[in-house]
Parts: C-alpha cells; sequence; structure tokens
C-alpha cells in the first residue's frame, strides 16, 4: 500500500494539518514525542536539583515529568487524530502512580 502523499492534503488550513499527516503516515511518532519530551523533563530536573542543591531525587523528578507529560498529551489530544485517548490515560496513570510512590518514600 503506497504511502498518501502530503499533496493531498489541504495545507492552507493550518500546521495541524502537518501533524494530522505525520501521525497517519508514521502512527507511533507522537507518543515517541511525548517519551522524549518524558526522559528530557525527567533528566533535566535532576539534573538542576542535583546542580542547585547537592542532591537529586529521582522520583520527584520522574512525578514532574509525569505531569509535565499528561499535560502535553491532554493539548496533543485537543487536535485530532495526533494522541488517542489511551495515550493520555496511560500519561496519567503514569503520573499519579509516580506522585505515589514519592509520597510513600517521605
Amino acid at each position: 500500500m503506497p504511502f498518501e502523499e502530503l499533496g493531498t492534503r489541504n495545507m492552507s488550513e493550518g500546521i495541524h494539518v502537518l501533524f494530522q499527516y505525520v501521525s497517519s503516515v508514521v502512527p507511533i511518532f507522537f507518543p515517541l514525542v511525548l517519551f522524549a519530551v518524558f526522559i528530557i523533563v525527567c533528566l533535566g530536573s535532576f539534573f538542576t536539583q542535583k546542580s542547585l542543591t547537592g542532591r537529586g531525587d529521582f522520583l520527584a523528578s520522574l512525578s514532574v515529568a509525569g505531569f509535565i507529560t499528561t499535560i502535553t498529551a491532554y493539548i496533543l489530544s485537543l487536535i485530532p487524530g495526533l494522541v488517542n485517548t489511551f495515550t493520555v490515560v496511560v500519561c496519567l496513570v503514569l503520573a499519579i502512580v509516580f506522585v505515589l510512590l514519592f509520597l510513600l518514600k517521605k
């Protein structure tokens, strides 16, 4: 089955058409973008905390990254065809689990 060409889409509607095209050609693209956001926020938060205080709390960084990823997933789900509801729910559940682990650790 040949891929859909970009010329078949009406690009004058806005940038969301390009995102929908990418999502239809490579369905795993936006979940991978969300995973990259999670890793970047988690590591950035951990190493910033470690450089400022001398100690890094990895569970706190996981909690922050979980909520940032959930917010990003929710915003991306507002555009039809980018992120499905299952992905948003998985991000929310992971954020809640990381927060519970963080709170139970203390």
